[in-house]
Parts: C-alpha cells; sequence; structure tokens
C-alpha cells in the first residue's frame, strides 16, 4: 500500500485571508498513532489541531478531482509509495513561495518510492494555475479539488483549516501524521522510510517500496546503473563453475534472496563477503537463500581458496565472461547494473530486484522487511527459467565446446 504525504508548501491560516475552509462533519475520532512523530513537528506544535488529528489511525480518503494538469493518478494507483500532497492555491503565498521545495524535493525522491501531488482549492485561483506551472518549473501532478454543495469536497474530507497542510499517510493507506509542518516533510518521510511501520503486505506494493539512500554505498549519489534495476524482475543468472555445491531451483524459486558480487583480489570485497556470511548465518534458517557470484575475471583457484581462508560457505558461482570483457565483471553482473564488486543484491520472493548496491550492516533491515511481506506462493515458470540455466550448467568440458555457447538472451517477464 502506499504512504502519502499531503504536503503543505510552507503554512497559512486561511481564516488570516478571510478564508477559513470549511470544518469535516466527521467528528469521530481515529486510532491515533502516539509518538509517531514529535509534537514539534506539527503546526503550533499541535495545539487547537484536533479535527486534523482525529484523521490520524483512519484510513485515507480517496482523492476528488474535477481535473488534472499533468498526469491523472489516484490514491490506489500509488500504494506502495510515499506520496506527498500538497493541499495549495496560486492566490496563497506561503504556498507560492515553498514551490521550489516541492519541485527539489520530488527531483530528490521520484526515483524512490514518493511522489507527490499538488490539490488546488476548488473556489479560486485556478485559472492561473497553468502560468504557474509553467513559472514555477512544477514537475508533479496538480489537481483541481472537485465541488460539492459550494466547498471543496477533498478540503471536507481532510478538514482541512489552513493552506497549505500537509498530512503524512502510510504505506497501508493509514493516516499518520496531519499538520506536519512543511520543514519537517522530508524528516518525516525519512522516519517511515527508515522504519518498518505501514509496510504493506500486498505484492504490488512490495515491489515498489523503496528504502533510504543512505542504507546503499553511494547515497543518492550511487550509480543509475544500480538504481534503474530496482523494482524489475531479476535477469536470467549467466553462471559457470560453482565452487563447493551448487544451488538447487527449488532452493531458489519463491525465497527472498541475497546475490553477493565479490573479487577475490580485492580485501575490501572479501572483507564485505564475510560480513554477509555472518548475515547468513542468522536469516538461512529463515528461508533466505544466499550466493556469492565471482568476477568472471578472477580465477576459480583464487576463490576457492579464499573461501577456504574465509570459512565461507555461501555457495559461490564464476560469473560467465561478458561478451565484452571491458564492459564490467561478466555476464550476470552486467544484467544487473554492476560494474564493480564488491556489490550487495537483494531479490524478493516474486523475483523483483529490490535492492542493488545495499552496505552490508543495513542487511538484516531489509531482510525483516522483505519476510514481512506476504506474497501467494504460487509456481511461477519465469522463476524456474532464471535459475535453472545455472543451476543445472555443468561444467565445462576440457575442449570448452559447451561453455563457448553463446548464453541465451533472457525472454522478458509477462505482464
Amino acid at each position: 500500500m502506499c504512504m502519502l504525504v499531503l504536503g503543505l508548501t510552507g503554512w497559512i491560516a486561511k481564516h488570516s485571508l478571510g478564508q477559513q475552509a470549511e470544518p469535516s462533519s466527521d467528528s469521530t475520532v481515529g486510532t491515533t498513532l502516539d509518538g509517531a512523530f514529535p509534537n514539534d513537528w506539527y503546526v503550533r506544535d499541535g495545539e487547537g489541531l484536533e479535527s486534523l488529528r482525529n484523521l490520524e489511525g483512519k484510513p485515507a480518503t480517496e482523492l476528488a478531482i474535477a481535473q488534472w494538469k499533468g498526469e491523472a493518478t489516484t490514491l490506489a494507483q500509488l500504494k506502495g509509495k510515499i506520496v506527498v500532497l500538497d493541499f495549495w492555491a496560486t492566490w496563497c503565498g506561503p504556498c507560492m513561495a515553498a514551490i521550489p521545495k516541492n519541485v527539489a524535493f520530488v527531483e530528490k525522491y521520484k526515483d524512490k518510492g514518493v511522489a507527490l501531488i499538488g490539490i488546488h482549492d476548488a473556489k479560486g485561483g485556478w485559472d492561473t494555475v497553468d502560468q504557474v506551472i509553467s513559472e514555477k518549473g512544477i514537475n508533479y501532478p496538480v489537481a483541481l479539488d472537485a465541488t460539492k454543495e459550494d466547498q471543496g469536497e477533498t478540503t471536507k474530507a481532510y478538514a482541512l483549516k489552513f493552506w497549505p497542510t500537509y498530512f503524512i499517510i502510510d504505506r497501508d493507506g493509514i493516516v499518520r501524521g496531519a499538520g506536519i509542518k512543511p520543514n519537517k516533510i522530508e524528516e518525516a518521510v525519512l522516519k517511515l522510510m527508515d522504519s518498518n511501520t505501514g509496510a504493506t503486505n500486498s505484492v504490488a506494493a512490495s515491489t515498489s517500496a523503496a528504502f533510504p539512500d543512505r542504507w546503499f554505498l553511494g547515497g543518492e549519489k550511487r550509480p543509475k546503473s544500480l538504481q534503474n534495476v530496482v523494482g524489475k524482475p531479476t535477469p536470467k543468472l549467466s553462471l559457470a563453475d560453482w565452487i563447493g555445491n551448487a544451488l538447487e531451483k527449488d532452493n531458489w524459486d519463491q525465497r527472498v534472496r541475497v546475490v553477493q558480487f565479490v573479487r577475490p583480489e580485492l580485501t575490501a570485497s572479501i572483507d564485505q563477503l564475510a560480513k554477509v556470511q555472518a548475515v547468513s548465518e542468522r536469516f538461512t534458517k529463515q528461508g533466505v537463500v544466499f550466493l556469492a557470484v565471482c568476477d568472471s575475471r578472477a580465477t576459480v583457484d583464487r576463490m576457492k581458496a579464499v573461501a577456504e581462508e574465509k570459512r565461507i560457505d555461501i555457495p559461490i558461482a564464476m560469473d560467465q565472461p561478458s561478451e565484452n570483457a571491458a564492459q564490467g565483471i561478466g555476464a550476470t553482473g552486467n544484467s544487473m547494473g554492476i560494474k564493480f564488486a564488491p556489490n550487495t543484491i537483494v531479490i524478493d520472493r516474486t523475483g523483483t530486484l529490490r535492492a542493488a548496491g545495499l552496505k552490508p550492516e543495513f542487511l538484516d533491515k531489509v531482510l525483516n522487511q522483505l519476510l514481512a511481506e506476504v506474497i501467494p506462493i504460487q509456481e511461477s515458470a519465469t522463476e524456474a527459467e532464471i535459475f535453472e540455466e545455472a543451476a543445472t550448467r555443468p561444467k565445462p568440458a576440457s575442449d570448452n565446446s559447451e561453455s563457448a555457447k553463446p548464453e541465451p538472451k533472457p525472454e522478458p517477464k509477462p505482464s
């Protein structure tokens, strides 16, 4: 499901302009999530925000929209993401002043499971919205609130009292914060991203949920090749010699999987492999599968010696050389955006690549989150194909006639 943040791009009490938003007729108190965010993160430190705070702990109401500028969407379609909704208007000075911050926020988090939508006041100011979008370079969808009984329908549903106003809703679609200060939105989003609270159990959402930048080598500046593979089906493994016992397909399908890319000549790479080995000792009994893939430019003997010295019992396979040896560490590495080792990849039970370039110290957190997701157990032909090519590959004959055959190209995963 989605984490939704309804954004307030710099707050102002609408009644100060003589235009207070109408209160919601729903006075039912929600299940407040005590301590989700500190009181000083709220406008007025939370004082006088009872009608807003009553929404906390309740499912977020679907948006009622009259017109869209940009791509139309719904909360249902955005499940599994953190979504920032900014209740704003062109007549609102603080709203206009905060738009550049919105733009920068979207640019920073758009590829990390975060989206932002601006919900414009239904009563006035929409006639200049095109000009504002152009002049401010707005890079997120903007929507006109629908009018019902002479007031904004979405505005009423969210008991809006200030323009602009922020709400925060988790991945299960539950309101987590209502009336958050604009300068605390990013911090609140990061707090929700950094926790398992509100993590969805749905398959669709699980493929979209992102992990914090700081959990990855290079943070937000990590290579695009690693960022671009996240959320996509795992490509077919192109492996050659096994060191020790080969993994069987039955021990791979529909499991949470960790693939550690390693280069035995590098101390940092071996140290990281040892850390992953330690994690495997805790999670293998929970059904997590671990696999090490050795740089194709290394030798089997060198990798075997390191494994024996460090007492690595994770199954290890040599990567197949890529068609152009200068392009990276091997065919499997290249298909996953890996240009260097060490590198840690995590795959969920659906076969979706969920993390690339993960720091080993955060591997426990990622695995715990993925293990908590409920995935329907189904037979998957694509999963079988992904692993069967590697797991049953015989060792090359002495004349290398078999290993010389080109690796079949992966079939696209059916939609």
